[in-house]
């Protein structure tokens, strides 16, 4: 009896053991399914957070994208204002020169025709006065001359009113204004009216008494102006009085 209450005994350990085994097996099989879990939610949460993070990256480079757009589209809209406002500067620049231009043309054509009008009615003044001396009116022609010549200082025509005043000084026997008048004449450089001035005062000259002056004024004239007009009556003068 003793015996198989202890082998009874022995049995109801081993299974009690075996029975404990399990337990702890099923334990640590729970366990590790717990960890599993533990494991797998962990992960699950990391890749929610890192999808969260990044729809929150993309939803803030939307956004700057966006006010980027919107940056953009103000700057292309001022940037239209600016280039139509450069247009118009320049269109008013080139508006305004055009006028400008006009104007100048317009001052300069005035100028040249009130020149032009001032050049006839310089040019009829003294024709009216020559006319005088023409008519044998010298006095007068003589006031007429010395205004013309005070009034017209830079005048192109004095040589011909020094001129035509050493013919009427001559013309009154005034031999000495007659003769700073033809010298006037020369000083000027005047081809047209030279020869005609030295023949003034050759005749100036011979009217005084003084022959070879005269002569030398005829020869003066013969030799540096041969093809004038009183080049000839220089050499007729010259021939008279050998």
């Amino acid at each position: 009896m003793k015996r198989i209450a202890t082998l009874f005994l022995l049995a109801f350990s081993v299974q009690a053991h075996a029975g404990l085994f399990d337990d702890n097996e099923a334990r640590q099989q729970l366990n590790d399914l717990r960890n599993a879990q533990t494991q797998v939610q962990k992960k699950t949460d990391d890749r929610l957070m890192q999808l969260e993070a990044s729809n929150s990256r993309a939803i803030e480079l939307v956004g700057q994208i966006e006010k980027l757009r919107q940056e953009i589209s103000t700057l292309r809209g001022q940037n239209e204002v600016l280039q139509f406002n450069l247009d118009e500067a320049a269109k008013r620049q080139k508006d305004l020169y055009t006028d400008l231009d006009a104007r100048m043309r317009a001052m300069e054509l005035a100028k040249a025709e009130s020149k032009a009008a001032a050049v006839v009615s310089e040019q009829q003044q003294l024709d009216d006065i020559v006319q005088l001396t023409r008519s044998g009116k010298h006095k007068e022609a003589v006031v007429g001359l010395h205004k013309f010549i005070n009034e017209n200082t830079g005048s192109a025509q004095l040589p011909t009113a020094y001129y035509w005043m050493g013919v009427s000084q001559t013309a009154l026997k005034s031999y000495k204004g007659a003769q700073t008048s033809y010298q006037q004449v020369l000083s000027g450089n005047d081809e047209t009216h030279a020869p005609d001035a030295l023949f003034g005062l050759a005749v100036i000259a011979n009217a005084q008494g003084d022959k070879k002056s005269s002569r030398r004024f005829l020869l003066q004239l013969i030799e540096k102006y041969p093809q004038a007009e009183k080049a000839a009556a220089a050499k007729k003068a010259l021939l008279a009085t050998d």
